[in-house]
């Protein structure tokens, strides 16, 4: 009897040892971000970046450079009408880059950023750019 429990406990902690590095790996992604950039009031360096969800609300940016960690909130859910690549969306407005969205790559659901009073405030100083500040891409592996 204490054998098969012994077995059975032991199987168990094999299964989960194989299991939580797999989810793990799922939900990392990583982008080489060749540009400062701010998220809300949040200014981020340069650098090879990590992301991954802590729960359905908050994501974990880590610069692996710097090993520095910042915890963002959702704003919202953006939907597209196919599956994007993962992708990181920044807004440019002259020399400053805003993170936007963040596309994981693995449904048509994307995560977007609400916009920082400083993109707002740039937008203003350039006459509102007509056009919509531009829109630059980063991949994520």
């Amino acid at each position: 009897m204490k054998r098969s429990i012994y077995g059975a406990l032991i199987l168990l902690a094999a299964a989960l040892m194989i299991s939580v590095p797999m989810v793990q790996a799922q939900s990392q992604l990583k982008a080489d971000v060749p540009f400062a950039f701010s998220v809300d009031k949040q200014m981020m360096p340069a650098g090879n970046y990590e992301i991954r969800s802590l729960n359905e609300r908050v994501l974990i940016l880590r610069n692996l450079d710097t090993k520095q960690a910042w915890m963002l909130m959702k704003s919202q859910d953006v939907q597209a009408s196919k599956m994007q690549n993962a992708k990181l969306v920044f807004h440019q407005c002259d020399d400053q880059y805003f993170l936007s969205q963040i596309w994981k790559g693995s449904s048509d659901t994307g995560i977007e950023f609400a916009t920082s009073q400083r993109e707002k405030e740039m937008r203003m100083a350039s006459n509102g750019l007509p056009d919509g500040p531009e829109l630059v891409i980063v991949a994520m592996k």
